[in-house]
């Protein structure tokens, strides 16, 4: 991570790393940011990036292996954390999280930067992936990685669950106590800016200048792979998560019209 206090911060850091360590920060502005992952968090990386440098980043589509190029609030006391308006996550429903993971990591077989993970995955669930399977194999495929991941949550140790299919909720715990704002995956471009536009007034234009987003090759549809079983099995795993999701996305409520 760059400099462990940034620009905005007047006050005396911490000696030692505090509560703020979990969250990304910038040397711009005093927001702090906890990452969950598959819930937007490369595109949220790259903004945090463009909020610094007024420029995208150069490897956009693998920003997180570059960690040297944020900053982390790692000296920031809690009390600033508390006091502050623009602590945030970001929550997506669990299905839609389950499939974007499923898609772009384990049946993505062209996917070579998380071939160990896939190699995992598969050994765990024991799927038999190939370029030609068809709608029934991924169904099937994307039951048995559901049921391994039930598994590994209910038996794994900590160390053994990848952050990719851990619960939202464990990620959020590191919340308690500072007053997070969460908001929602397909809801992020309204309700970004009404959290931080007090502190970054042209926030939409930034937003909407960082294109970068994790994409993947999708055989089918997240329609077309999620059967009613599937979603069963996703709701049980990530019960409190549906439950969070769910009422962050009521408290929103709907989108402005006129936005997407």
């Amino acid at each position: 991570m760059t400099d462990a206090v940034p620009n905005w911060y007047t006050g005396a850091p911490l000696a030692r790393s505090g509560r703020g360590r979990v969250f990304f920060t910038t040397q711009k502005y005093p927001l702090f940011y906890l990452q969950i992952t598959k819930c937007g968090c490369t595109y949220m990386r790259n903004l945090l990036y463009y909020f610094d440098h007024g420029i995208s980043h150069p490897v956009g589509s693998r920003v997180h292996s570059f960690n040297q190029d944020f900053v982390k609030a790692d000296s920031i006391p809690t009390e600033t954390l508390v006091a502050s308006p623009y602590l945030f996550a970001i929550v997506r429903d669990p299905v839609d999280r389950f499939l974007s993971l499923y898609f772009d990591k384990i049946a993505n077989l062209e996917n070579e930067h998380d071939a160990a993970m896939r190699r995992r995955v598969t050994r765990m669930a024991g799927l038999n992936l190939s370029p030609e399977m068809d709608l029934a194999d991924h169904q099937h495929a994307a039951l048995l990685t559901i049921i391994a991941f039930k598994r590994n949550l209910e038996r794994g140790k900590k160390a053994d669950i990848n952050p990719h299919w851990q619960r939202q909720q464990e990620r959020l715990a590191q919340t308690t106590g500072l007053g997070a704002r969460l908001l929602t995956l397909e809801g992020l471009p309204w309700q970004l800016p009404r959290v931080l536009a007090p502190i970054i007034p042209d926030i939409a234009d930034q937003m909407a200048a960082v294109r970068v987003r994790n994409s993947s090759k999708k055989p089918f549809s997240h329609a077309e792979i999620a059967t009613p079983k599937l979603v069963e099995m996703i709701h049980q795993v990530y019960a409190q998560d549906l439950e969070t999701y769910q009422q962050v996305r009521t408290e929103w409520g709907d989108a402005p019209q006129g936005n997407d």
